[in-house]
């Protein structure tokens, strides 16, 4: 489990009206959690966790540039290449053909991340069924 895994699991579970403050500690390299109070956490306690990370000025400029370019949901031409590793012009070429979802804001593309996340998620899925139909079309040739 990695910390965002922990967090978003804490984020997930139920709150409960009375909070019970605990202190856990949470190791990255070990899987395991440790209570201080000794008591197994229910899943209907409102969980709090506080953490310490030590970050260089450049890892912290790292950091929250890449939570700026994740969270945003809109991306320019230029991140959204980035995000897909295509060069800024063959990302161009596909949204005039209407290829890849966009859309223009004053003469200039803008993509939504969750639009894009869907259409990777398509170009995937059609190529798993295209590469699964063509054995069982070759298959049925034979018989």
């Amino acid at each position: 489990m990695n910390l965002v895994d922990a967090i978003r699991k804490a984020s997930q579970q139920p709150r409960a009206s009375q909070p019970e403050r605990r202190v856990v500690s949470y190791s990255l390299g070990d899987e395991s959690i440790s209570d201080k109070a000794g008591a197994t956490p229910d899943a209907q306690q409102l969980q709090t966790v506080h953490f310490e990370v030590r970050l260089t000025n450049q890892q912290l400029h790292d950091l929250l540039g890449w939570l700026a370019r994740t969270i945003h949901p809109v991306m320019t031409l230029q991140e959204a290449a980035h995000y897909l590793r295509l060069r800024k012009a063959e990302l161009e070429v596909l949204a005039e053909q209407g290829v890849i979802p966009a859309f223009k804001v004053d003469g200039r593309w803008r993509f939504l991340k969750n639009a894009l996340d869907e259409w990777m998620l398509l170009q995937k899925a059609s190529e798993f069924s295209s590469h699964h139909s063509e054995p069982q079309k070759e298959e049925s040739h034979a018989a």
